[in-house]
């Protein structure tokens, strides 16, 4: 009997060991972002202070798929800082498919 209560503690400590991980490790939801918030983390996006683009490259990060089409417009701005940091970030979050990827390289 002490052999099967060590067994048995054994399995309940490794199920609340993987139960813990699972939801630990699993992503979090993408959370409602206003667009308020977008249009202020894309002006954060375009500073020239370092530190400032971090946040709000974090910010717009952390926002997840919402943030999408306007990083898109985002990347298509006059201006030229803002609309390549925003293609860069936009290439992070929504890569496109390996074909898409295959095809725009030139064939030697």
């Amino acid at each position: 009997m002490p052999k099967l209560n060590a067994v048995l503690m054994v399995v309940l400590a490794v199920a609340v060991i993987g139960a813990t991980a699972f939801l630990t490790l699993r992503p979090a939801p993408a959370k409602a972002i206003e667009p308020a918030q977008v249009q202020k983390l894309l002006r954060k996006l375009a500073d020239s202070d370092p530190d400032i683009r971090r946040e709000g490259e974090a910010g717009l990060r952390q926002a997840g798929s919402a943030v999408i089409p306007p990083l898109r417009d985002a990347s298509k701005s006059p201006d030229r800082v803002l609309a390549e940091r925003a293609s860069r970030l936009l290439l992070q979050l929504d890569p496109p498919p390996a074909g898409v990827a295959d095809a725009a390289k030139p064939v030697e």
